[in-house]
């Protein structure tokens, strides 16, 4: 199954690992880029993300809530 993430940027289940709402805390890029190098940060929000989707080999910052997520992935299960 796929979830579509914002924009026209869909990835598979599978490759998902943690998705963090970033509504609530003071979020900075430079973060990823400090701390995960080996990442590819890839930014589909257009403005302030409101979560982070990490996967194996990238983080991407969308514009779609945590919670709005959650209910799509309930939607599609596996």
């Amino acid at each position: 199954m796929f979830l579509h993430l914002g924009g026209v940027t869909v990835i598979s289940i599978k490759e998902i690992i943690a998705v963090l709402n970033l509504e609530k805390i003071n979020f900075r890029e430079e973060w990823v880029k400090q701390s995960l190098p080996q990442k590819q940060l890839l930014d589909i929000s257009e403005g302030k993300p409101k979560s982070a989707i990490f996967t194996d080999d990238k983080v991407i910052l969308s514009p779609i809530s945590s919670f709005t997520l959650k209910k799509r992935l309930k939607q599609n299960p596996v």
